[in-house]
């Protein structure tokens, strides 16, 4: 668990700095791309808006002029002019030829040279009388008409053009709404006093064509100002910006552009004026429309962001394994060397210095390796010295016991005995010293311990009973020498030998699977829960044995010999097991692979 921690810890901080790196540059070059976009698209938007109320003024400017050469028709025939000059003095028959003539005059005017937003004119003489209309409109008072602001700023012009949308209320049709009018006044120049005004309405059809230019948005506006910044025309809601008296009061001077907040949106507003008419040309542009654009600069920053960061987090995957999974190789084969096994070599396939590590890690398990296997063969041949050691000599316990047994019956006289135990004392002997073969069969391992039991129950009499219960084909299998007798031994001196009363001895073997198992028994006085312990302590691998030398516990030497030499021949695939309790007796198993090792050896 710790190392899978730390393993993810680093796959962890490897991932986290791919995507603070991905995010910083990310968010960087964002930021630096949303600055260069959002001041290039401001300048083109004002740039734009500027050379489209130019194109808007001249445009207008280039209608005005077509509307006032127009009103100049009168210049055209000295006729007219002479006839403004003697109006005062003519008869009313006169009057009325003169008025009709000069309507016809512009009526055929204005109908050659059709004008689409052309409604009426109307011709005012200097006292303010109507001399002539298009239709039956036009104001017939002449001191009102004389006093109108229009009237006035129309003689102020001296002979320019008026252009204006301040058109009188008492002079507006339901029908034919006018946006607004041009006005000239026409005289003879050395009779000042004796002039005509003509004056013509027009619908904003003009400014409807500018307004739908088809490079505005549909939420941009166009305005047009009169002289007076009175809104004349605007394109969407007029109402709107009928309603912005501080929009219009800041449109002044010959051109500029500025940004205004309308309805809780910034708008850049652009406007030039006319040299000609002095009408103004307005162009008004929210905010979104011109940085709306952007916002596909934040998608694609966003959908790149999440491309980013699914390719950093496949490549930190990729990266990561990389980087770990050598280290975690590296863990498992130092945790196989912690549990015994030396077999187990890093693998290396890089250069670097997770590389330069397996090889020193590599280089170092060798000559581990070659140490542990030194003290490893060294602590086998001990153990061999000590194993032949032990089949040169016969328990000194035993050859006691037994010498004393002939003495004694020697003394009563029990010559058959004496011979009887003397043969198989002979036996157990040529057993040990003559047969010099490791390994043997279990047939005769069976004979030395019909002998050694011969012996015991001359000495003990009828005090112990042995039995065997092995199976017919079981005979000839291999086991190592003195296998048999050291547990045999241990069961009569430690169980039955204390014991009061008869006990008994039993071998069984038999086949468990893909195992023999082999087990000495005996009902005698059995092994407390502490000596127990002990011994199963000292039950440890050859290679877990300190000093190669066998454990001094009481009853634990012969089983310990025989669990090393199976274990060091056998490895895990050898069990053995040690039960007892007490005054109940013991039981050893050892339960040993069927393979022809042993038989082949």
């Amino acid at each position: 668990m710790a190392i899978g921690g730390f393993i993810i810890r680093i796959r962890t901080v490897l991932l986290l700095s791919y995507f603070i790196i991905i995010l910083v540059c990310i968010t960087l070059v964002g930021s630096v791309s949303f600055y260069i976009s959002y001041t290039t698209m401001g300048r083109q938007a004002e740039s734009a808006s500027a050379l489209l109320v130019q194109q808007i003024e001249k445009n207008m400017d280039n209608d005005f002029h077509s509307k006032r050469n127009l009103l100049l028709a009168s210049y055209n025939d000295p006729s007219y002019v002479d006839g403004i000059n003697r109006y005062p003095e003519m008869s009313d028959k006169e009057r009325f030829e003169f008025r009709q003539r000069i309507g016809d005059l512009y009526l055929k005017s204005f109908n050659v040279t059709p004008i689409r937003d052309f409604i009426r004119f109307h011709i005012y003489f200097s006292t303010g009388e109507l001399l002539s209309a298009s239709d039956d409109s036009g104001m017939r008072n002449a001191a009102q008409v004389r006093n109108s602001e229009w009237f006035r700023s129309t003689v102020a012009k001296d002979g320019e053009v008026f252009f204006s949308s301040l058109i009188p209320e008492s002079e507006r049709s339901d029908a034919e709404e006018a946006a607004y009018f041009s006005a000239i006044l026409i005289r003879d120049f050395s009779n000042p006093d004796l002039f005509i005004i003509v004056r013509a309405e027009y619908r904003s059809e003009l400014f409807n064509s500018i307004g739908r230019n088809d490079a505005l948005s549909a939420s941009s506006s166009i305005l047009i100002l009169d002289e007076g910044n009175r809104l004349v025309y605007a394109s969407g809601n007029a109402n709107a910006y009928a309603d912005e008296p501080a929009l219009t009061e800041r449109v002044s001077g010959s051109k500029s552009r500025f940004w205004f907040e309308m309805d809780g949106e910034e708008r850049l507003v652009s406007y030039t004026r006319s040299g000609y008419s002095n009408w103004k040309a307005v162009l008004v542009v929210p905010k979104s429309d011109i940085f709306g654009s952007l916002d596909i600069i934040k998608t694609t920053v966003l959908f790149t962001a999440c491309i980013a960061f699914f390719i950093t987090f496949l490549i930190s995957v990729l990266f990561g394994q990389r980087i770990t999974k050598p280290i975690l190789h590296l863990y498992k084969s130092v945790n196989r060397m912690k549990r015994g096994d030396f077999s187990a070599r890093v693998e290396v396939k890089r250069n670097d210095e997770i590389g330069r590590i397996g090889m020193n890690f590599n280089a170092m398990q060798e000559e581990l390796e070659q140490l542990i296997e030194t003290k490893y063969v060294n602590q086998i041949k001990l153990q061999e010295a000590e194993l032949a050691m032990l089949y040169s000599q016969i328990n000194p316990h035993f050859l006691y016991n037994t010498l004393d047994s002939i003495r004694s019956m020697a003394d009563y006289y029990q010559v058959q005995d004496i011979g009887q135990m003397a043969e198989s004392l002979a036996d157990i002997f040529r057993y040990n010293t003559k047969n010099k073969d490791e390994i043997v069969t279990l047939q005769e391992e069976l004979v030395q311990i019909d002998a050694y039991m011969s012996i015991q129950r001359i000495r003990f009499e009828d005090k112990i009973a042995y039995e065997q219960q092995i199976e017919e084909e079981l005979y000839s299998i291999p086991l190592l020498k003195m296998t048999l007798q050291p547990l045999v031994e241990n069961a009569v001196f430690h169980g039955i030998e204390r014991k009061r009363g008869k006990g008994s001895i039993r071998v069984t073997m038999r086949r468990e699977g893909g195992r023999i198992a082999l087990s000495v028994s005996d009902d005698g006085v059995g092994i407390s829960d502490k000596h127990l312990a002990e011994i199963r302590q000292t039950l440890k691998p050859p290679m877990q044995q300190g000093n190669g030398a066998l454990p001094a516990v009481r009853m634990g030497i012969g089983i310990q010999n025989v669990y090393s030499r199976y274990k060091i021949r056998f490895g895990d695939a050898f069990d053995f097991e040690i039960n007892s309790r007490k005054g109940a007796g013991t039981e050893i198993k050892l339960f040993i692979p069927i393979e022809t090792t042993l038989a082949n050896e």
